[in-house]
């Protein structure tokens, strides 16, 4: 009797005591698909710390700014149970940051992210190819967009070159 006693206030102990919660871990088979058409996924390097997170040099953006760098507030610190993990800078990473309210974005032991050359890493790169095209990389012109832009300027640069000539031949058949 001592002993169903004992099992029974063991059992009402485990129920009465908060379960762990199981938000800090990624989706089971996880993909960028599941997060949406709006989501951001770039490849790039985890940088130094500033004011509301770290840098995160871009390599290659898909579905996302073609500015380098970002910002991602990392939730780093020791993997203790509140979604906290390592971070260091100079690591790669292909990354699906989560996009808070006012634009910031933020990265904890749940977001989908590895290293580009890892298995995980390139499926994720395969599936954000196959959904939102070849990615742009910073500081790179859409194709076609650079030679247009010098088109212009080179087609403005002679026509003012040839407004002034014929200013001045103007003006020297007048005095002369």
């Amino acid at each position: 009797m001592r002993r169903l006693t004992l099992l029974i206030g063991a059992l009402l102990l485990m129920l009465a005591s908060p379960m762990p919660a199981l938000a800090c871990s990624p989706p089971f088979n996880p993909t960028i698909e599941a997060l949406g058409p709006s989501q951001l996924v770039p490849v790039g390097t985890i940088g130094e710390r500033v004011n509301g997170g770290r840098l995160f040099h871009i390599e290659r953006a898909f579905n996302g700014p073609a500015t380098t760098p970002i910002v991602i507030a990392f939730k780093e610190g020791e993997p203790i149970g509140d979604c906290n993990y390592p971070v260091r800078a100079g690591e790669r990473l292909i990354i699906a940051p989560f996009m808070e309210d006012g634009g910031l974005l933020s990265a904890d032991l749940g977001t989908l992210q590895a290293t580009p050359d890892s298995p995980d890493g390139l499926r994720y790169l395969n599936e954000a190819e196959t959904l939102f095209g070849p990615g742009i990389v910073p500081g790179e012109a859409e194709p076609g967009q650079d030679d247009m832009s010098n088109l212009i300027v080179a087609a403005l640069a002679i026509g003012a070159l040839v407004a002034v000539t014929l200013l001045v031949v103007v003006r020297r058949a007048r005095a002369g």
